[in-house]
């Protein structure tokens, strides 16, 4: 847009070069004559210009066609704005030295808040691991020193309420100075568990007995499970080593050591007591009675009794086989036989003589008694209550026994069979031993269970010896000698073993009573 008014600063045209009359081509010559003045002329069509004489016209030429003028726009020059002059101020320096000492400052304070944090930050510990159940944790176990502004540190963590028995990760931040570090407390369970071994001892037939039964003082944070990790073989018996192998719950194991004392059992158990039986058609028969079954190291072998081949109501002679078995599988077997025969005349039921013999044991102790006291009144009652008759007659041992408690007399067989029913009712374990081998005569005694052993007792009168035998080891009735013969021997093999240690000097034979230590 031209901006400058018309008439004002216009820019004057130019004429287009005509031919001269020499038909030169003039240049273009700039008009003397202002725009308006030509614009005027222009206008003036009526006027003629005067013809001058003497100047030769110019040849007419053929009639071209007028030039295009062409039209210029006029030159458009920039607008300029007027020039404002700056204003000029006078710079106080002592005022751009106090800015740049600010400015100065203020970068060497952030500089230094920068490098506080960063050296604070320093003393972090973004992991910290202890053992589980040791100690409890709290905040200072994150720093390597007490950081400068305690006050401006803090934590998202409870340390109080931390399970330090559990094997754990625990995530939480720690804040330093208003920024948050991710941190990680570990619990950690490393240390193996502890344990200690028991000596085991043990047959080689047996089993070996549980991992854990064999452990003891079991220590760990966690649950321990104990299980064999290696087992000689003690088939052969022996001294042996085996390893347990004690694991917590973390994965930490233990070996620990058992010993063993093996065993290796290869003998039978033995079988005492078994003897020939006398029974009568009627009566009720205990295969068991007066048998014992002793073994090397079996307390309580297997008794097995075959009586299958028994008719107890048909007079004959049976086999009964008795089989012991200890838990090694040794077993040992006794054949007896037992004589069936029809009740004698004159026969006296066992119930009958059990209850004469209560009526007898009854007069002559007192409640509270001891085995030892009770056995010692029956023997004595015995010796000084049945006379001595050599012959005496009688079918079955019931009749003998009646016959001793009735009639105050009796032989050997008589007494010994007396003794035995007292004791069965006064419920003492007992058995009738007989001489073997023998000569001219026989003899029979008492073998009785007084505080869990075997003593000897001998109630029958003896001449010229104006005592009885009470509480006698077998030791001690072998050596005893009287006119120059004993007259005790017996199968020992087939009775329990005796006592070994003497009680006669706790025995009081006069008074019949036991000397109280």
């Amino acid at each position: 847009m031209n901006n400058t008014r018309e008439g004002n600063n216009q820019v004057p045209r130019q004429r287009k070069a005509q031919p001269s009359a020499d038909g030169r081509i003039q240049g273009n010559v700039p008009s003397r004559r202002p725009v308006q003045q030509q614009a005027r002329l222009a206008g003036n069509t009526g006027q003629q210009r005067p013809v001058r004489t003497g100047v030769k016209r110019p040849v007419p030429r053929p009639a071209q066609q007028p030039a295009q003028r062409t039209v210029q726009k006029p030159n458009q020059r920039p607008v300029q704005k007027p020039v404002q002059k700056k204003k000029t101020s006078t710079v106080n320096p002592f005022k751009l030295l106090l800015i740049g000492v600010i400015v100065l400052l203020l970068i060497v304070l952030g500089v230094s808040v920068y490098q506080f944090i960063k050296d604070e930050k320093a003393l972090l510990k973004n992991e910290v691991t202890i053992e589980a159940g040791s100690v409890r944790p709290d905040l200072d176990m994150f720093f390597e020193e007490v950081p400068a502004i305690p006050g401006l540190i803090s934590t998202n963590l409870n340390f109080d309420e931390v399970n330090i028995d559990l094997p754990q990760t625990i995530y939480f931040n720690i804040g330093m100075y208003g920024i948050n570090n991710s941190c990680r407390l570990i619990i950690a369970d490393s240390t193996p568990p502890k344990g200690e071994g028991i000596a085991q001892k043990m047959f080689a037939c047996e089993d070996i007995p549980e991992a854990s039964a064999c452990v003891t003082g079991t220590e760990d944070i966690t649950g321990v499970n104990v299980t064999w990790k290696d087992v000689p073989d003690m088939s052969e018996g022996g001294s042996f080593t085996a390893l347990a192998l004690l694991t917590d719950g973390c994965g930490n194991e233990t070996v620990v050591g058992v010993p063993f004392e093996v065993t290796k059992d290869s003998e039978a158990p033995v079988i005492e007591g078994a003897h020939d039986i006398q029974f009568y058609i009627g009566d009720t028969v205990s295969y068991r009675k007066d048998i014992t079954v002793t073994d090397d190291y079996d307390t309580a072998p297997v008794l097995d009794i075959d009586s299958n081949g028994v008719d107890l109501n048909e007079e004959g002679t049976y086999e009964v086989t008795y089989t012991a078995r200890d838990f090694s599988g040794n077993e040992s077997s006794v054949t007896v036989n037992i004589l069936v025969e029809k009740k004698p005349k004159g026969y006296v039921e066992p119930e009958v003589v059990y209850a004469k013999a209560k009526e007898i044991l009854d007069s002559i102790t007192e409640p509270g008694m001891t085995d030892e006291e009770v056995a010692l009144q029956i023997v004595w009652w015995c010796r000084y209550n049945i006379r001595f008759m050599l012959r005496t007659y009688s079918n079955s041992w019931t009749e003998a026994a009646y016959n001793a408690f009735e009639t105050r007399m009796g032989n050997c067989y008589s007494t010994a069979y007396a003794v035995k029913a007292l004791l069965d009712v006064a419920g003492i374990e007992n058995m009738i031993i007989e001489r073997y081998p023998y000569e001219t005569a026989t003899h029979f005694w008492n073998y009785v269970k007084i505080n869990g052993q075997w003593y000897h007792c001998d109630a029958t009168w003896r001449e010229g010896y104006d005592s009885y035998f009470f509480m006698y080891t077998t030791e001690e009735l072998l050596d005893f000698w009287q006119g120059g013969w004993n007259g005790f021997q017996f199968k020992q093999s087939k009775f329990p073993e005796s006592a070994t240690e003497s009680v006669q000097s706790r025995i009081d034979y006069k008074n019949h009573a036991i000397i109280k230590p």
